[in-house]
């Protein structure tokens, strides 16, 4: 078998909520600490103790998934605040039963189990190409919602093309 690689860096934008709602942990912090500072001395030491646990929840809230395929393994890491990068899981395409977009009817077979498990490792955008990608390991079916590129579905498709469909 020919060595194959690609590599797709996807931001991750299904967090929005927990973006707004840090913002506004801060503006709640910023309003008690000049609150507190021109009328009461309570409101000042409340603010003081959300300073940290405001800031604390923004910290994280930037994350991009990083799909790496090197033969016939697909490696997936998450990278947060362009700083961290932390290995999530690895997958054998060996034990891929099908690949294909996440509103599919070919789908429809592997989401009536009951013991389906999902994983969702894209960005969450309704606009972009999200495919799921069905692995059967040690008796357990997974979903993997990813973004490929063009570039990885054709490594893909090259060494499975009978289960890669793009309807």
């Amino acid at each position: 078998m020919s060595e194959s690689y690609a590599e797709v860096i996807v931001h991750d934008e299904k967090d929005i909520a927990g973006k707004k709602l840090g913002v506004c942990l801060i503006l709640l912090t910023m309003g008690l600490l000049l609150f507190g500072a021109m009328f009461q001395m309570l409101f000042l030491l409340i603010g003081i103790v959300m300073i940290p646990v405001s800031f604390s929840t923004l910290k994280n809230r930037y994350r991009e998934y990083e799909y790496l395929l090197v033969s016939d393994e697909l490696d997936i890491a998450v990278v947060k605040n362009k700083s961290k990068r932390k290995k999530l899981t690895s997958y054998a395409l060996s034990e891929l039963q099908c690949m294909a977009p996440v509103h599919s009817h070919r789908l429809d077979a592997y989401h009536s189990n009951p013991q389906l498990k999902v994983r969702d490792f894209s960005s969450g955008n309704p606009e972009h190409r999200i495919y799921s990608m069905i692995f059967a390991s040690q008796g357990m079916l997974q979903e993997v919602k990813v973004e490929p590129s063009e570039a990885m579905l054709n490594e893909v498709r090259m060494h499975h093309a009978s289960i890669i469909f793009s309807d």
